[in-house]
């Protein structure tokens, strides 16, 4: 449990997470976006989520809240030094090896990365302007990881496709609104908008649960549609991550305690990689 503390604390289980759902992506769609699209991923969203949570920390270091923020600030210079480093290969990379179609899709992608920093960071006090920000996360994170697979589809997308990707977004909502339960008090003792904090503990429970249910009744339909082919493969992955998440809604007294809330949320999206066995 201690080393998976400090994988949590260097956020190397939302880069692993978000390789696992780029890799879905990519054998949902059987495409190859190739070596450094994946390099590229995992350092920008190393960069990203440390780089929020370093700001975060940097703002609330009077009085620290959160275990990760007291050790990012107790290692600050040696992170900061790495999100440098990080940032100019990430750079290097990108502006010069990567896909120039992928290259062009990632400009627009830095342009809403700066605006939920704005929405963070600068305007968080501005009611017209108070977004929960797992509604940019969600938007950021399916964008980002599936970016790549998706640009590299030569043709037309099939309707398989299309309901699956509806509920990897459900199977998101989930992750995102799981945390945000939980941390409910935490976010608004920081002011952080939260889709909890938005909509209140029971109305964000029950949004879910109908997610959950969705997910289940839309991968029934792909199961009677279309039998058992591959896609129906790809949506079981899926509700498995929806059952995990569900646990952690229904079963806060088993989850509560060393945050293994956030880590099993976090986790449910590694079944990604079960994607590989699909044939």
């Amino acid at each position: 449990m201690k080393i998976y503390r400090y994988f949590h604390y260097l956020g190397l289980d939302i880069v692993l997470g978000a390789l696992a759902s780029s890799c879905f992506a990519a054998r949902l769609f059987g495409t190859h976006p190739g070596l450094i699209w994946w390099i590229a991923l995992a350092l920008t969203i190393w960069l990203l989520y440390t780089g929020d949570h370093m700001l975060d920390a940097w703002r609330h270091r009077k009085k620290v809240q959160r275990e990760m923020h007291f050790f990012l600030l107790k290692h600050r210079r040696l992170v900061i030094y790495s999100l440098g480093v990080v940032a100019v290969v990430d750079f290097m990379l990108v502006s010069n090896l990567l896909d120039k179609e992928l290259f062009k899709y990632a400009l627009m992608l830095a342009g809403l990365v700066l605006l939920f920093y704005a929405m963070r960071h600068v305007f968080r006090k501005n009611r017209f302007l108070f977004i929960p920000g797992e509604l940019f996360v969600l938007l950021l994170y399916m964008a980002g990881t599936w970016l790549g697979p998706v640009a590299s589809v030569e043709g037309g997308f099939e309707t398989s496709q299309g309901l699956i990707a509806l509920i990897f977004g459900g199977v998101l909502v989930m992750n995102l609104g799981v945390i945000s339960l939980y941390d409910i008090q935490l976010d608004s003792r920081m002011g952080i908008s939260s889709l909890a904090n938005m909509l209140g503990k029971k109305r964000t429970k029950n949004l879910l649960v109908v997610t959950g249910i969705g997910i289940y009744l839309v991968s029934a339909l792909q199961f009677m549609v279309f039998d058992t082919d591959r896609y129906s493969q790809y949506a079981l992955i899926l509700c498995g991550m929806a059952t995990i998440l569900l646990l952690v809604v229904y079963m806060p007294s088993h989850f509560r305690g060393n945050d293994l809330y956030r880590w099993t949320a976090d986790a449910a999206l590694f079944m990604g990689f079960l994607s590989l066995l699909v044939k």
